[in-house]
């Protein structure tokens, strides 16, 4: 008794969770991913921030060697600093997983 938790002062274990296995997941594709690039097509904000970073939904256009290009929508915290980088009409370099091309991870 008399211990008191804030709402949304402290993530879950669920949202702790999730993020340890997108961190993973990045880390993985940063190391096996495939080279490619995808054009911004369009962007919004979630309204979920992580670090202090706004997580944006982008809509691409993703090209691989070998493959057509295809529409992917991708979730991923940015920077606030460089933001302005992924603008749509932008091409920015993305990680290809090879075994599910509609997950990458921008960067």
């Amino acid at each position: 008794m008399g211990q008191f938790k804030q709402l949304g002062a402290t993530p879950s274990d669920d949202q702790l969770a999730a993020f340890s296995r997108q961190q993973a997941d990045a880390q993985r594709l940063m190391a096996t991913g495939l080279i490619g690039q995808a054009t911004v097509e369009s962007l919004r904000d979630t309204g979920m921030t992580i670090n202090d970073n706004p997580q944006i939904e982008f809509d691409l256009l993703v090209t691989v060697d070998g493959r057509e290009a295809y529409p992917v929508t991708h979730r991923q915290a940015v920077s606030r600093l460089v933001l302005a980088n992924f603008q749509p009409g932008a091409s920015i370099p993305v990680r290809v997983d090879p075994a599910d091309p509609t997950r990458v991870l921008i960067g």
